[in-house]
Order: C-alpha cells, then structure tokens, then sequence
C-alpha cells in the first residue's frame, strides 16, 4: 500500500500471479480501470464480435457433427470448453495449430484463485502465467511487424490503441489483460453453456418449447 505504482504500469514487482491479478483489469478501480476498459471495449466492438458469427456457427455444427457420429460426449470437454477457447483464439488471431495450452493455461490460473492455495495450484499457477506471457510475448511481437485489420483482430487493436487520443496499453497491461480476455471469456462461457444444457435435460417441456 505504500508503494506507488507507475500508471501505466510498465512493470509491476511480486510473484507472477500476483503480477497478473494486480495488473488486469477485473482488479482494478478507477482511473486504471476505466482507461483499461476503454481500450478493450473499442477493440470489442460490434463489427469485430459480428465478424466471428459464421466461424462460431460453423464451429458449432461441427462438435455436433463428431458427437453425433460418436453417439456420446462429455459435454464439458467435447462442447462446452471448445467454444469460448476457439472464439477467445479468433479474437486474439492465434493461429489454430498453438491453441492447445490454452484452456489449461487458463484453469491453472483461475485455480490459483482458490481461497486455500496449496504449493502444487500456486506453482502450477505461476508456471502457467509464465509460459503464456512467453508465448504472448512471441505473438505481440509478430503482430507489431504484421498488424492485422484492427477493425477485425481484437490484439491489433490492443497494440495500437485509441487513434484519436493516441492512448495506449503499456506492454504489460497488454500482455496480462490478453490473458484476462482468456480467463474471463473461457470459464464463465464454459459454466453457462453447462449449466443451461443441464436445465434443458432436466425440464424437457422447456427443451420442447425452445425447440
């Protein structure tokens, strides 16, 4: 508490899940806050988020396709999990082949949010900060030599901030707050999609009617 903190941050002292947690925005109060929030909500915005809609649906159909042609699931694993993950990886433009840590990446992090943290979760939490801001890394940088539409790629729109007030993240408001959008997006979106399948099982009149 009697530390002043850079604002921006450019860096931020401390275990890396604390680094983390202190440095995105869901932690914060104003004005960190709020300038944060702006900058990501303009790059959310309508145009980028309608862009995804027919990959989203395309998506869709073809997890039920496998689990058709299956004639089982998990639905946590083969459903619910693997759509914020592909939709978050769209948004951020990550190349499909690189996807795969992300959803475990992601729990290991929100773990260590747990009320009583053991060693194992923290230090699956930490590296699991580590090897992201690695990659996060790697990838903001090859974004900055090759933007992207920024009308459309949200990381471009990140890294090159508000035009018109020329307000920018600092690289580790940037890098953390891109594992934010990945946190954020994942798990709640998981949960959702369980939860209102699990209703749907349970009140078949209801199916019917949405049906």
């Amino acid at each position: 508490p009697d530390k002043k903190i850079e604002f921006p941050p450019k860096s931020v002292e401390g275990p890396l899940l604390v680094q983390h947690h202190t440095t995105s925005l869901v932690f914060n109060v104003p004005p960190l806050h709020t300038r944060v929030r702006r900058l990501i909500a303009g790059a959310l915005n309508p145009r980028a988020i309608s862009g995804l809609e027919p990959s989203l649906i395309a998506l869709v159909d073809r997890l039920l396709d496998v689990i058709e042609a299956r004639g089982k699931a998990d639905l946590i694993e083969d459903l619910a999990s693997a759509i914020p993950v592909e939709v978050i990886g769209n948004l951020l433009a990550i190349p499909h082949q690189e996807r795969g840590p992300l959803r475990e990446w992601s729990l290991a992090i929100l773990g260590a949010l747990e009320p009583f943290l053991s060693e194992d979760v923290q230090s699956r939490g930490e590296r699991a900060v580590s090897e992201f801001l690695d990659y996060l890394r790697r990838l903001v940088a090859e974004r900055r030599k090759q933007p992207g539409d920024p009308n459309h790629d949200v990381l471009t729109r990140l890294i090159e901030g508000e035009a018109a007030s020329g307000e920018k993240l600092s690289e580790i408001e940037l890098l953390h707050n891109c594992i934010f959008i990945l946190n954020a997006g994942h798990e709640t979106t998981t949960n959702h999609i369980c939860n209102g399948l699990e209703l749907l099982l349970r009140f078949p009149e209801q199916r019917q009617r949405l049906i």
